[in-house]
């Protein structure tokens, strides 16, 4: 066996393999939202959920490509679906900060969700909604947005599972 051969093998990964490891991240990923709590973020504010996100992004494009490798497909896409999750991941940290911010800078421990509440009557107000009826639709619309990375990268990941392998070059 060339060193070639055995390089090009190193890089492939097969479907058990994949599926086995792809699953150990997205149930680290979902772990790792632990480091957004109180505790951790008056502390440490979101720095190490942060590095957790980006040492399990590395891992997933890693993964990916490797079983994309396998599979002969293109492996050109998986940057982009974990630059939309990375995306995601920094507005979720940048909202956590800001709610953490003001909780901290704040005498009252109550200030964050104040915050929160006016930031949600003013777009009552936007709205023309005399109750915060309307808001919900908003709310959760942003909820929508906000797990459509995540809904994107596990379909991506059963996609890419389910591709057969070609044979390994000579």
């Amino acid at each position: 066996m060339s060193p070639s051969t055995s390089q090009s093998q190193a890089t492939r990964l097969a479907r058990g393999p994949f599926v086995l490891a792809v699953l150990g991240i997205y149930a680290a990923s979902l772990i790792s939202q632990a480091l957004l709590t109180a505790p951790v973020t008056a502390r440490m504010s979101v720095a190490p959920f942060l590095l957790a996100q980006i040492v399990l992004t590395w891992i997933w494009i890693v993964l990916h490509r490797r079983r994309l490798r396998d599979a002969g497909r293109p492996t050109g896409i998986v940057i982009g679906i974990a630059m939309i999750y990375a995306l995601e991941v920094i507005l979720m940290a940048l909202l956590i900060a800001v709610l953490t911010s003001a909780t901290r800078d704040d005498a009252n421990s109550g200030a964050a969700i104040f915050h929160l509440y006016a930031v949600i009557y003013l777009l009552a107000s936007i709205t023309g909604e005399s109750n915060l009826a309307g808001v919900q639709l908003w709310l959760t619309g942003f909820v929508v947005v906000m797990l459509l990375p995540i809904l994107i990268a596990a379909v991506f990941s059963l996609w890419t599972a389910t591709r057969p392998s070609v044979a390994a070059d000579p």
